[in-house]
């Protein structure tokens, strides 16, 4: 009877324990439910402002995807139309500097011209005018041309006629300005060949110095004389230094 009354005892401790929990818990389950609560509403708050913004930012990517791709064709329109602006600008330069030489014909032909009619010419006239400008300059190379030919006589009649009116050996003389070369050497009998002859004025016997680098080499006589050729010896005791193609010849 003792235990029963003791288990009832118990029984009702612990309800009693129970009841004082349970009054004094419920508030702070209360709240926490009220705070879970809360929780949850910001929760979603916060996850739709999220998938608002990843739907901002996957728009604004996509447009700044977009931008760029509008700006690398912005560039290569613009490179484009640049290089076309430069070609059309070295053809206007062109076409500018052609305008130029154009008026600059124009002028000229106008002055030319001009200088035309004053002279009273007709134009049927010139084609005749200019066959007798060639004429008369062909008649004067030809005259030129024997002039050189009657000079080259005297000169070597009026040597020939010294030697023989002189008890002496006269060289026959040169122009100051012939200049020549020497072609061709055979040291072992002292024979040149020169690339000068009557065309140049060279006499037969003549007399020549032989200069390398402005040193005397050698003083040679001319034996045969051919238009543009002469051949010539080296003088006895006028051999300085032995003589090498392309040496100079000048007169004595």
């Amino acid at each position: 009877m003792l235990l029963r009354i003791s288990l009832i005892l118990a029984i009702l401790a612990g309800l009693g324990v129970i009841g004082v929990s349970q009054f004094m818990l419920r508030p702070q389950v209360v709240k926490i439910i009220e705070e879970r609560e809360h929780n949850k509403t910001e929760w979603d708050k916060t996850q739709k402002r999220l998938d608002k913004t990843n739907v901002v930012l996957k728009t604004t990517l996509e447009k700044l995807a977009k931008t760029e791709t509008d700006l690398g064709e912005t560039k290569t329109q613009l490179a484009a139309t640049t290089a076309k602006f430069e070609t059309e600008q070295k053809r206007a330069n062109g076409l500018q500097e052609n305008l130029n030489k154009s008026n600059a014909d124009l002028t000229a032909a106008r002055n030319e011209l001009a200088a035309y009619e004053g002279t009273g010419v007709k134009p049927e006239e010139i084609k005749g005018l200019v066959a007798n400008v060639k004429s008369l300059q062909q008649a004067n190379d030809g005259l030129k041309e024997e002039s050189k030919l009657l000079v080259n006589q005297v000169r070597k009649l009026t040597n020939q006629l010294a030697q023989i009116t002189s008890d002496k050996e006269i060289d026959p003389p040169i122009p100051p300005e012939v200049r020549g070369k020497v072609l061709v050497v055979d040291p072992k009998w002292d024979f040149l060949v020169l690339d000068v002859g009557s065309k140049n004025s060279v006499p037969d016997r003549g007399v020549l110095l032989v200069s390398r680098q402005g040193e005397l080499v050698a003083k040679v006589r001319v034996t045969s004389v051919q238009d543009n050729r002469s051949i010539a010896n080296i003088m006895p005791g006028w051999k300085i230094k032995d003589v090498m193609e392309g040496d100079v010849v000048l007169p004595y």
